[in-house]
């Protein structure tokens, strides 16, 4: 599943979470939006538990639906 994850604060190198998760980083005025690639619902846990450790604010989390 797809998930888009904005996140706030002071600006920060948010390349190396792609070693941890298939997370891509899109910087943004006030922080960035976080694009990742999870299987299942612990793997979106781990991802917002790695975040969290980081210290990163997260704003907003939202699933991506896919079109057919």
């Amino acid at each position: 599943m797809l998930y888009h994850i904005r996140v706030v604060g002071p600006e920060r190198d948010l390349g190396g979470l792609g070693d941890y998760a298939d997370i891509v980083a899109a910087p943004t005025r006030d922080g960035a939006i976080l694009s990742c690639e999870v299987p299942d619902a612990s793997g979106l846990t781990g991802v917002v538990a790695l975040l969290c450790d980081l210290g990163v604010a997260i704003a907003e989390l939202q699933a991506v639906t896919r079109g057919a």
